[in-house]
């Protein structure tokens, strides 16, 4: 394998990564999207439990005071266009599933080469 062609693979590999992660970040904001309402759901009755409990009002007030930052939060997450994460989602992982045939087509040429 030329210079130049090590190069190359070696950047497409390093592309590949940074891709994969994009792609799994991208699914989890996805997953979270489609998750909100039912975590929000969750938030409550949390904070339910925590009034309900034998607390004092101060340290009552600190836990639902993380608990509201998380719905804010959820409620951010869930008003984001499910279609359009969907749709990045999958642009992402096709751009990996490219990406993964070429370097695999590269490798193997150069096996190819190598045993000729």
């Amino acid at each position: 394998m030329t210079n130049g062609e090590e190069i190359a693979l070696s950047a497409m590999k390093k592309e590949l990564k940074s891709l994969l992660r994009r792609a799994t970040l991208a699914t989890k904001r996805t997953d979270d999207c489609a998750n909100a309402a039912s975590t929000i759901m969750k938030i409550r009755k949390e904070a339910s439990d925590i009034l309900q409990s034998e607390k004092s009002h101060d340290e009552q007030m600190k836990l639902i005071s993380v608990l509201a930052d998380k719905e804010k939060a959820a409620f951010k997450v869930g008003k984001l266009n499910m279609m359009k994460l969907i749709d990045k989602e999958h642009e992402l992982k096709f751009a990996c599933e490219d990406l993964q045939r070429e370097i695999a087509t590269v490798e193997f040429r150069h096996k190819l080469k190598k045993t000729a």
